[in-house]
């Protein structure tokens, strides 16, 4: 019996469609945030510090007040902007750097590759975690006299370096994979130079690959962002993310204010399983295996 034609793959799905409703949301109430009525100056004191922060969630606070009296949702969605600006930044980064480095070591391979590899294989060796403390301190020291190097930069830059020999790694197995396909050994035939292939041929067909692992990397990267906040190396008071409002709250969760951190950490949850949501669908339309950080 001839077996049925296998379906495609479709990108929109129920779960596709509602993880890119939610992410539109989160972007747009954390970009028009400043400008809406209904959002609360995030650093506002309440009257009473210690009768606010038992003000649970209801109509005049949606998700409560912390322990100052500051509004929760007001201080979630302004933390969205911290949240998704750090991990956007540093994803972008890495995929320009940790690109073009997999993208040179899979296409020109032999010494080049071996060097590359090298650098990639020093950056995997070091301890995530203790690399990021490091490189945060040392930063903050530097902001003494950069004015403009703020804790968030310090953050972004480390979790752009975490970015890079991942996402080169990927980029350089897809290349590999790549060069030897009939549309390459069909341009080298014709005489097309190393980098119009490269332009032309492969890059072109590396974009699913790269979307699919900036979805990925994206939701990684909260995650450790929400992990430095918790050792103290994330934003600074009274800047707030996601991960620094679990962070400060805590400490009330078993005391029954349990909406400081639960309302937080439900938003960093449904973001990051979003952001995977996406990036999977994306795998699996363009057959992506290596997509995965």
């Amino acid at each position: 019996m001839a077996r049925a034609p296998k379906r495609p793959n479709r990108f929109f799905t129920i779960g596709s469609i509602l993880a890119l409703a939610w992410l539109g949301s989160i972007a747009v109430l954390s970009i028009l945030a400043p400008v809406l009525d209904s959002i609360r100056d995030p650093n506002k004191l309440g009257p009473s510090y210690s009768k606010n922060y038992k003000v649970g969630p209801g109509w005049d606070f949606w998700f409560g007040s912390d322990k100052l009296g500051r509004d929760v949702f007001s201080r979630c969605i302004f933390g969205a902007q911290i949240s998704l600006r750090v991990a956007l930044g540093s994803i972008v980064v890495g995929l320009l750097v940790g690109g073009f480095l997999g993208l040179l070591a899979g296409y020109l391979r032999g010494k080049v590759d071996s060097a590359i590899n090298v650098l990639l294989d020093v950056l995997l060796s070091f301890p995530a975690l203790i690399l990021a403390i490091l490189v945060v301190g040392r930063l903050d020291v530097l902001a003494e006299n950069w004015t403009w190097l703020t804790r968030t930069w310090s953050v972004t830059i480390v979790l752009s370096l975490l970015s890079i020999a991942p996402i080169a790694r990927i980029v350089r197995a897809q290349t590999l994979s790549l060069s030897e396909r009939e549309f390459v050994l069909a341009a080298r035939s014709l005489g097309a130079s190393k980098w119009r292939i490269v332009g032309k041929e492969i890059l072109p067909n590396l974009v699913p690959a790269m979307v699919s692992v900036a979805f990925t990397g994206v939701a990684v990267l909260m995650v450790a962002e929400g992990g430095l906040a918790f050792l103290g190396y994330s934003v600074k008071s009274p800047t707030s993310s996601w991960g620094k409002l679990i962070a400060e709250n805590r400490e009330k969760f078993n005391d029954g204010a349990w909406w400081g951190t639960t309302f937080p950490a439900l938003m960093l949850f449904l973001t990051v399983f979003a952001f995977n949501v996406i990036g999977d669908r994306f795998a699996r339309r363009f057959d992506i295996r290596e997509a995965a950080l």
